[in-house]
């Protein structure tokens, strides 16, 4: 009884699938070769036209798209095409109507019947049609994981060459000649004329797309290629196996697929233990096996391309799997298309952060030697290499998908100005950025000042600047607003950070110690190993940067280099004689500046001491008159005495 239910069950899902590949067929041939399209072909004056060249686009699109839809599924389910039970071709039945035409036909001219002979002899052709395309889809369904290209492409011709041997134009002239009759065998003669052009036209269309479109039917298969179908054979052939296959059969499986499949899941999880452990924790070892600044960006990125891997073996594994439970049926076009989009995600995201990985550390190792690398524009060129990764990988999948891509940058195009005029700011913003970048004006990390903020510079993105202002705030500018204001970059000083006073000493100085003073002070700056004099710069340096700068420019102002030296006896104060001092620092840090400010004013003042001279401080000086003092006493003595 179950064996009856079995039995049943396999012949009512067989009878299914056959009608659902032969209907579509014969819903393809009643949608696009009907009787109204082939009136439009048989009216046109060149006969030799097809239906492609009368439809509109949009209709041979849709048609195409069926087509498509034919061959998917004569792909994924090829057991549907069933030889005995065939809504489209009978072939045991239709035989026999063959022969049975055949005599028909020579009877039939034997007593003079002719137009009863054209009309059996157009549903003859019909047969022979309808025949020829059920033998072409079986051999498909049953060759083209085997065949090349080139082999598919010879079958197609040599199908072509039978079909064209067939008289279409006799055909038509003959359905000409009884178009519009009312009798009887006139009237079957115009049916069959529709059936046999439907046939006809149908094949005919449907070689020229599969000529055009062969890869279509191009197998792909991990798993013939590897040639595990020798495998598959092995295990089946194995006796205690065989035996369980003879009741597998009937659901078109059998027991060798089915160990292969859990075979290839157990090594694709102890591959993936030993990527995911193993080897994860050996190049975590290596890592930090040497301390490096760059150690924890390594770490970061072995883990964030740890799952990806782990993701990406996982779906070769199942991919594999399910080709070997399958074979030799390819798996279907929705599930190759959802694991090649899969695969590409899972590999644009791996490459874009291997990319960020080997990028960083190498250029943050060669910026250590070479001080002159720019980090945004490193950090810009990073940003481009992860948007062309993603880019590609947005095509690749595109094309995969079917989109016309051609089409899809036209679009672009035209609607690139509003997309432009919507996106203005960010457009400006960006050009900013470029414009920070190619005219130097601040690097990241340098200490830049306009009118509305001062700080360090953090970081150069593709739309804002973000500065660390000395209060410890986190300030974002716009790249547009600091690429169109004046700025000033304290950073861009090779060489002279300013010492600017004045020392004041009192007036009760002598002259000629104040001269010594001046000339001590004067001669201690020159010899002082942090303050910048004209012979301690290196012109010759100087001279092979502005050799390699191309232009007519002051190297001094150019590389940030002030010599200026100036101590001078300068004012008469209100309350003391100034000594002007300007001079520029070695160093532009500000700690070392400010050292070496300090040391050059114990210095001053050691000068000052030696010379018998005295800082001033602000002060004022009361001076009386006695004559002034005395008539004021001989006043208040007057007036003391009237009040006695």
């Amino acid at each position: 009884m179950k064996k009856v239910s079995m039995l049943l069950f396999l012949f009512i899902t067989i009878t299914y699938a056959s009608i659902h590949f032969w209907q579509s067929v014969i819903q393809v041939e009643n949608n696009f070769f009907n009787k109204e399209n082939i009136l439009k072909i048989i009216n046109e004056s060149n006969l030799s036209k097809t239906i492609d060249e009368n439809q509109t686009t949009t209709m041979m699109d849709e048609k195409f798209h069926a087509f498509e839809g034919i061959i998917i599924t004569l792909k994924n389910e090829p057991y549907s095409l069933d030889k005995n039970s065939s809504s489209f071709f009978n072939p045991k039945s239709s035989e026999t109507k063959i022969n049975q035409l055949s005599l028909r036909i020579e009877s039939n001219r034997k007593y003079g019947y002719l137009q009863a002979v054209k009309r059996d002899k157009i549903l003859l052709q019909t047969l022979q049609i309808k025949q020829q395309i059920f033998k072409f889809f079986h051999y498909l369904a049953d060759n083209w994981t085997q065949l090349e290209q080139k082999s598919l492409i010879d079958y197609i011709t040599k199908n072509r060459q039978q079909l064209k041997k067939i008289p279409l134009k006799d055909i038509i002239t003959i359905y000409k000649e009884v178009e519009g009759q009312k009798g009887s065998v006139a009237k079957q003669i115009q049916k069959n004329f529709f059936l046999f052009a439907r046939e006809y036209y149908f094949f005919d269309s449907f070689l020229d797309y599969l000529t055009i479109n062969a890869k279509l039917l191009t197998y792909h298969s991990i798993a013939n290629e590897l040639q595990l179908d020798n495998l598959i054979n092995f295990i089946n052939k194995q006796p205690t196996i065989a035996k369980i296959n003879v009741y597998l059969r009937y659901i078109k499986t059998d027991l060798g697929r089915f160990i292969l499949f859990f075979i290839i899941i157990l090594f694709f999880w102890l591959l993936n233990y030993l990527v995911y452990k193993r080897l994860y924790n050996y190049f975590k070892a290596r890592i930090l096996y040497t301390e490096d600044d760059t150690d924890d960006i390594l770490l970061d990125n072995l883990d964030k391309i740890r799952k990806p891997v782990f993701l990406l073996i996982n779906g070769i594994g199942i991919e594999l799997a399910l080709e070997v439970l399958k074979y030799p049926q390819p798996l279907s076009d929705k599930i190759n298309l959802f694991f090649y989009l899969f695969f590409i995600i899972i590999i644009a995201y791996i490459l874009m952060q291997l990319v960020e990985n080997i990028f960083f550390v190498y250029f943050y190792h060669r910026s250590q030697k070479n001080k002159t690398l720019r980090a945004e524009l490193l950090n810009l060129m990073l940003s481009i290499a992860k948007v062309v990764i993603f880019l590609i990988a947005s095509v690749v999948a595109l094309i995969k998908l079917g989109v016309n891509i051609t089409g899809l940058l036209a679009s672009l195009g035209i609607g690139g100005l509003a997309v432009a005029l919507a996106a203005q700011t960010t457009l400006s913003n960006f050009f900013g950025l470029l414009k920070i970048i190619f005219d130097e004006s601040f690097s990241q990390g340098d200490w830049i000042s306009t009118s509305s903020v001062e700080g360090t510079v953090v970081e150069i993105g593709f739309i804002s600047t973000k500065i660390r202002t000395f209060d410890n705030a986190l300030i974002t500018v716009p790249n547009s607003e600091l690429a169109n204001t004046p700025l000033k970059n304290w950073n861009r000083r090779t060489v002279g950070r300013r010492i600017k006073m004045h020392i004041g000493v009192t007036y009760n100085a002598q002259k000629e110690d104040l001269k010594n003073a001046v000339r001590e002070i004067n001669q201690m700056l020159k010899e002082h190993p942090q303050i910048v004099t004209e012979q301690k710069i290196d012109h010759r340096s100087l001279k092979k940067r502005y050799k390699t700068e191309g232009k007519f420019v002051s190297t001094d102002d150019k590389f940030g280099i002030k010599t200026t030296h100036l101590v001078y006896f300068d004012t008469f104060s209100d309350s003391s004689l100034d000594i002007l001092i300007y001079v520029f620092t070695k160093s532009t840090n500000w700690q070392e500046w400010l050292e070496t400010k300090e040391d050059v004013l114990y210095k001053i003042w050691e000068i000052i001491e030696k010379n018998n001279l005295e800082f001033a401080f602000p002060s004022q000086s009361l001076y009386f008159d006695p004559n002034n003092i005395a008539q004021a006493s001989k006043s208040l003595k007057n007036l003391k005495d009237k009040e006695n």
